[in-house]
């Protein structure tokens, strides 16, 4: 008898022993990014049957397992991948909605400065002095645009650095989880089968900052391998085998890097409308659906400019009575393409300016020069139905309105991966409080046990003695 009970409580002081510690590790990890809690699982073990009944022989851990819902880490990737993909969105898009709206920077202003001049010279078509001003101000508006061209430019440049930096990053994170796959098998082999729970955090923060790039699907295997698909059901990660992904030059456009992925006779580009999610995805989708557009209708507004006031201009006749020539240059005639890059004022010589509307040598002649002032808010543009400003302030607005629109679908979104967050951590995260009074509970498991053990040992030497 002194003997079962000793072993009953043996049984419970390294069931203790074991609580004691899943707890103090819990503590330990409490700010752990990723880190799930850890239970002792603990079940009776087989009784010992006798004439008398069933008679109990203590306490066994089944397993330390961390406590783990599928179902809300799911819905978590998602939330996260959908809200970093609005963020990367709305931080590009918000820097060309400061660089179009800027009241000092922007087009408005030197567009505005031109056209006054341009009035200027048609109040008084003889005045040196006003028609060096309008060049003066002509060359503005010009640097203007190639300013913000470049601008737009940079941002592109900048796109195609963070497209290499997310492919890099999305490699390294692919082969840590294939790696880990590996792991994860031969250690919970080894230990029959037991969870290697921390190892298992260690690979879903992978995952979830995977998720934080690119929008991704795990798959979860019989032998506990994460398969992880990205995009639209792309492969990355297989079993213990990882996926290599490039950044390489457009075929259409060397200047435009593309994803690709890497495989066995060759490169295969992965089409954009796939890789949905993250923070590639917003890069993406801002470079297709905004940064694309914006510039091409800021080269509509260039090559519509340069088109129409050259048309007018050659209509006129200068002070020595020649007729006018193009008044801007650098811009195809056929292909509005890079205008905005390449337009610069073709006249250098104020007295070429064609303010006359005829050849009678009139120095007060300023018909012409009315004219060019006049389509400043004449609908030259976009088929007759905008002219020079309002043409770009439908872009402005265009930009503006998405950008707001951005605004408040990543406040929402945010929103809801801090609701999505907090109900995982408040099933899997550390409670400190909780874990204090675990501490106290086990504490008086582990001496209760002593004591049992303590009682055994009194009663096997009392047997001793008689």
């Amino acid at each position: 008898m002194a003997n079962g009970i000793m072993n009953v409580g043996v049984s419970g002081l390294r069931a203790a022993q074991v609580a004691l510690l899943t707890t103090s590790h819990n503590i330990s990890n409490a700010t752990t990014p990723g880190y799930n809690r850890q239970q002792a699982t603990q079940s009776a073990s087989t009784p010992l049957a006798n004439s008398d009944g069933f008679i109990g022989r203590g306490v066994q851990i089944t397993t330390v397992q961390r406590i783990y819902n599928q179902h809300l880490v799911s819905q978590s990737l998602q939330a996260q991948s959908q809200s970093s993909q609005l963020d990367s969105h709305y931080n590009e898009i918000k820097q060309i909605d400061n660089l179009l709206a800027d009241t000092t920077s922007g087009l408005t202003p030197a567009l505005h400065n031109f056209f006054n001049a341009v009035q200027d010279v048609a109040s008084n078509p003889a005045s040196i002095s006003s028609r060096q001003a309008m060049l003066s101000n002509a060359e503005a508006l010009t640097a203007r645009f190639q300013q913000m061209d470049q601008r737009l430019s940079e941002m592109r440049e900048g796109v195609n650095s963070q497209i290499t930096g997310s492919v890099t990053e999305i490699n390294s994170l692919a082969q840590q989880i294939a790696g880990l796959n590996m792991n994860i098998q031969a250690v919970e082999a080894s230990a029959n089968g037991q969870p290697a729970n921390d190892l298992l955090d260690q690979r879903d923060a992978l995952v979830r900052d995977l998720s934080r790039i690119i929008n991704v699907d795990v798959v979860r295997q019989n032998n506990g391998h994460y398969n992880v698909f990205i995009g639209n059901g792309q492969s990355l990660v297989v079993g213990s085998s990882a996926m290599t992904l490039k950044a390489v030059p457009s075929s259409s456009d060397p200047q435009r890097l593309v994803v690709a992925m890497d495989q066995q006779g060759g490169e295969i580009v992965l089409p954009e409308h796939q890789l949905q999610g993250g923070s590639l995805g917003g890069l993406l989708a801002f470079r297709s659906e905004t940064l694309d557009s914006v510039q091409n209708s800021f080269d509509q507004l260039a090559w519509g400019i340069a088109d129409t006031f050259n048309t007018q201009h050659q209509a006129g006749f200068d002070l020595q009575s020649v007729a006018g020539s193009n008044f801007f240059e650098g811009t195809d005639p056929s292909d509005p393409s890079q205008a905005a890059r390449n337009i610069r004022v073709a006249i250098s010589d104020p007295a070429k300016i064609a303010a006359a509307d005829n050849n009678d040598g009139g120095v007060t002649n300023n018909i012409n020069a009315l004219k060019l002032a006049g389509l400043q808010t004449e609908n030259t543009l976009q088929g007759g139905t905008a002219s020079y400003q309002s043409a770009y302030a439908r872009l402005v607005s265009q930009v503006g309105n998405k950008t707001r629109e951005l605004e408040v679908t990543s406040k929402a979104q945010e929103s809801m991966l801090n609701q999505t967050d907090q109900a995982l951590q408040s099933l899997s995260g550390v409670n400190l409080e909780e874990e204090a009074a675990n501490l106290l509970r086990y504490q008086q498991m582990f001496q209760a046990s002593s004591k049992v053990i303590e009682i055994g040992n009194s009663l096997f030497d009392s047997l001793l003695r008689i």
